[in-house]
């Protein structure tokens, strides 16, 4: 009966377990693929510091490969210049739109305005636009 048992239940499981943890030891890879360039591209926002967008906001920008930025904060407009030279990635003053919004789009607005004032470093990877910089970062996916 012990050998059976040995045969039959022990060695699979002793083989499975082995396997699991040789396969959790090999090396991850990490694929990134060649660098696209992310202008000419609707960008919608997908979270502003780590933090998902909330309620119905449709947060987007276009960066224009003349230098132009423009989009929404998810109530109002705005369009500016914008700078990306060596890696670094700045805009000008941006003009922006005033409508009345519901309080929390307005913050949600002003946050997302924020963090894209003080990103300084832009990198599209596997379709996703990061931005980050000054302790705030953007997350975008490419839209249609």
């Amino acid at each position: 009966m012990k050998m059976f048992y040995l045969k039959k239940i022990i060695l699979p499981l002793l083989t499975v377990c082995a396997f699991i943890l040789i396969s959790g030891c090999a090396p991850k890879q990490t694929y990134y693929p060649v660098y696209e360039d992310p202008t000419n591209t609707k960008w919608i926002a997908e979270d502003i510091d780590g933090k998902p967008i909330g309620g119905f906001a449709h947060i987007w920008m276009r960066l224009d490969s003349n230098g132009k930025i423009y989009g929404s904060g998810g109530c109002n407009s705005f369009r500016g210049d914008y700078t990306y030279v060596n890696g670094q990635f700045s805009t000008g003053p941006l003009a922006m739109t005033r409508k009345s919004c519901p309080k929390n789009m307005n913050l949600q607005e002003f946050k997302f305005m924020q963090a894209l004032d003080n990103v300084s470093t832009m990198q599209e990877r596997n379709g996703m636009l990061y931005m980050e910089g000054d302790g705030n970062s953007l997350l975008f996916y490419k839209g249609h």
